[in-house]
């Protein structure tokens, strides 16, 4: 009986030696928590034997504290230690036997309720609904994804999702949505929105917090615990922005979403590019000595983001960005007789994103309530013309020309040839229609400029008029090209 405590005895000598080796070489924080859910369970011909309760800390444990563990073994067990293994063993509280005494009356005691962990609060933007998203042919695949997200999470069809597209696109707008859905729709689900800032801000301050040593690191580890693997779904915008950061940051969110993802869980990546365009990197000096305009992730975390589903929001076409137009300046007492013609005017130039679009909304807005505007066509012209000019823009004939056969699918070569198939024919008769309607060349130059005399510049013009007038698809087209001319 004595061998037997004494074994026990020594046993828990050499893990109690180990484990305070083990805390003086751990730098960071997340060590602290994961070695006290590590259990002990003997050396067996070399081999150290643990047990951890789940595969979120026995991951992490072989990831990042091997090489600690290893040398703080070797030095409390010598040339006897070969190894340590790491099992899965759920943790089981024992119960503790108490002698038998008389049983006693029991007394009312008015129950306490359980504690729960206080819900994160989110910051969203009360606008940033499915409701008020603008579907269209650019963003259609995307918005599905994210609204089936919504209604079904953790589905593993499409569980991580990855919204990626240029700024200003609606990503965030998407993964917002999801949360407001699920915040109405399931009030019980806890769900966490986070930029890759706040990400990175909660790691921060608790690295700070063990670096200055100020006491409060359990507290923090746990709440960053709390917060980030106890939820139902993680909502994590804009990832690339960690490209620039420690490798630790992006591993630390790879092994979470690992956890995530085998609870069952929903994660959802918004980003500025598809994860094929990630470099894959190993280390910290990898990014310090290359330090190019290609975003480096760690292998670590690239791997989870290349096996996510990807759906791409492209630039808006013509049809989404008269919806948006539409939607977005009802406020804006636009004159009624030309609300139509004012939305078509805003929306053919091909701006790049859904902000430069708002922008240029409030803008016209304000100019309203400030110089009391009378918002009819022609002062939405003046009002988003380029600074510093009176919003009346001189043309050229190459200019007005280029733009035509661009819309026609033709080239400028074509238009100045001598050639009368109706693909050239009908541009060529558009682009003088236009010469003579905004510039101020004569007919002789813009027949010269086509290599035609100034009688057949008139020809055409006569002819152009007679088709718009029978056919209203055409009248509309020429419309519109000056329309992009003339914004």
């Amino acid at each position: 009986m004595t061998n037997v405590v004494s074994l026990v005895e020594s046993s828990i000598s050499v893990w109690q030696a180990a484990l305070e080796r083990l805390r003086v070489d751990c730098k960071d924080y997340l060590g602290l928590d994961m070695l006290d859910t590590v259990s002990y369970d003997g050396f067996v011909d070399g081999i150290v034997q643990l047990s951890v309760p789940d595969e979120l800390r026995e991951s992490w444990i072989r990831s990042h504290y091997a090489d600690i563990m290893r040398k703080a073994f070797s030095s409390v067990l010598g040339s006897s230690f070969v190894d340590f293994s790491i099992r899965i063993a759920p943790q089981v509280t024992a119960k503790t036997v108490f002698p038998r005494v008389a049983p006693v009356a029991p007394r009312a005691v008015a129950e306490r309720p359980k504690k729960r962990a206080p819900r994160v609060k989110l910051s969203l933007y009360a606008g940033y609904t499915f409701e008020n998203f603008i579907e269209g042919d650019s963003n259609f695949t995307a918005c599905e994804a994210c609204k089936a997200v919504a209604e079904k999470p953790g589905d593993p069809a499409l569980n991580p999702l990855f919204v990626y597209g240029k700024s200003g696109l609606g990503k965030t707008h998407l993964l917002q949505s999801i949360a407001a859905y699920m915040l109405k729709a399931r009030p019980q689900t806890k769900v966490v929105y986070c930029h890759a800032y706040d990400f990175l801000s909660d790691a921060t301050a608790v690295s700070k917090a063990l670096k200055a040593k100020t006491g409060n690191v359990r507290e923090l580890a746990n709440a960053f615990m709390e917060k980030y693997e106890r939820c139902d779904v993680l909502l994590f915008d804009d990832v690339q922005l960690l490209e620039s950061k420690k490798t630790i940051s992006q591993e630390r969110l790879a092994v979470l979403v690992k956890h995530l993802r085998s609870m069952g869980k929903q994660v959802v990546f918004s980003s500025d590019r598809h994860p094929s365009e990630f470099r894959k990197v190993q280390s910290n000096s990898e990014i310090q000595a290359d330090g190019g305009a290609i975003p480096h992730i760690s292998a670590r975390l690239l791997a989870p983001l290349e096996s996510c589903v990807a759906v791409g929001i492209d630039v808006p076409d013509l049809n989404t960005r008269m919806k948006l137009i539409q939607k977005k300046s009802m406020n804006i007492p636009f004159l009624d007789r030309d609300r139509d013609e004012i939305c078509r005017f805003l929306s053919l130039p091909p701006r790049e994103n859904v902000r430069v679009i708002e922008g240029m909304l409030n803008g016209l807005r304000a100019m309203n309530e400030l110089c009391s505007e009378n918002l009819d066509l022609g002062a939405v012209k003046r009002l988003v013309a380029a600074p510093g000019t009176t919003g009346v823009v001189e043309h050229s004939i190459k200019g007005i020309a280029e733009t035509v056969a661009m819309e026609f699918n033709s080239d400028l070569t074509s238009l100045t040839s001598k050639r009368q198939d109706t693909g050239v024919a009908l541009p060529r008769k558009v682009s003088m229609f236009l010469c003579r309607e905004m510039t101020n060349s004569s007919l002789a130059d813009i027949g010269s400029f086509f290599n035609r005399d100034y009688s057949s510049v008139i020809a055409a013009i006569q002819s152009l008029t007679k088709q718009m007038d029978k056919d209203e698809n055409l009248a509309r087209r020429v419309k519109d090209i000056r329309y992009l001319l003339e914004a």
